[in-house]
């Protein structure tokens, strides 16, 4: 059975081929969420977002049971109209102590502000303590992107890490932001005793 996780207001699940015909236009260089998501590594070529869809598109056409468990990428989609608007992943900093680096990024910016990112965030955080043994996880992200900061900290990520004068980007220099979450304050702060 495919994975879905639905919220009040965004649902995580896994890949369907119908995504395939709005990928392009949301992985577009020209979209704005390239300015806050790692903007300081270049912006995608064309043949790079063909290559991201190519792979999103043959991860769609595989079987629930050909799947990882955890799943590395689920899609965003807006609960309400069932329509694709982001992307979820992990990847690991450090296999060897089950360190696992979380991604969220929100492609559309109609729905920048409205909760859709926390409450995804919410949700992956959830599904991968869920899911693994993994004692914490984290998020990179930079001083240029205050949104994200504050969808970390208004789930209780703590920010752990701050690499001053690390990333430039658009002719300044910014502070490149680890924010992190251990399992027990996670789940303390989510069966309300944090």
């Amino acid at each position: 059975m495919s994975l879905r996780i639905a919220g009040d207001r965004a649902t995580l699940r896994d890949w369907a081929p119908e995504d395939a015909a709005a990928l392009p236009g949301l992985l577009a260089p020209h979209r704005r969420w390239h300015d806050t998501n790692g903007p300081y590594l270049g912006r995608p070529t064309e043949e790079q977002v063909e290559i991201k869809v190519r792979l999103l598109a043959e991860r769609a056409r595989l079987l629930p049971d050909e799947l990882p468990t955890p799943r590395t990428s689920l899609a965003v989609l807006d609960t309400g109209s069932n329509r694709l608007i982001g992307e979820v992943s992990w990847y690991w900093e450090s296999e060897a102590t089950n360190w696992r680096r979380m991604g969220i990024v929100i492609f559309d910016e109609v729905y920048w502000g409205g909760g859709y990112g926390t409450e995804a965030l919410r949700l992956w955080t959830d599904y991968l303590f869920a899911r693994t043994s993994a004692p914490r996880l984290d998020f990179a992200t930079y001083s240029g992107n205050p949104g994200m900061a504050a969808v970390g900290r208004k789930l209780g990520f703590t920010e752990e890490a701050r690499f001053r004068n690390a990333r430039a980007w658009n002719g300044q220099v910014h502070d490149g932001l680890v924010f992190g979450v251990l399992r027990e304050e996670w789940l303390a702060r989510r069966d309300g005793l944090g």
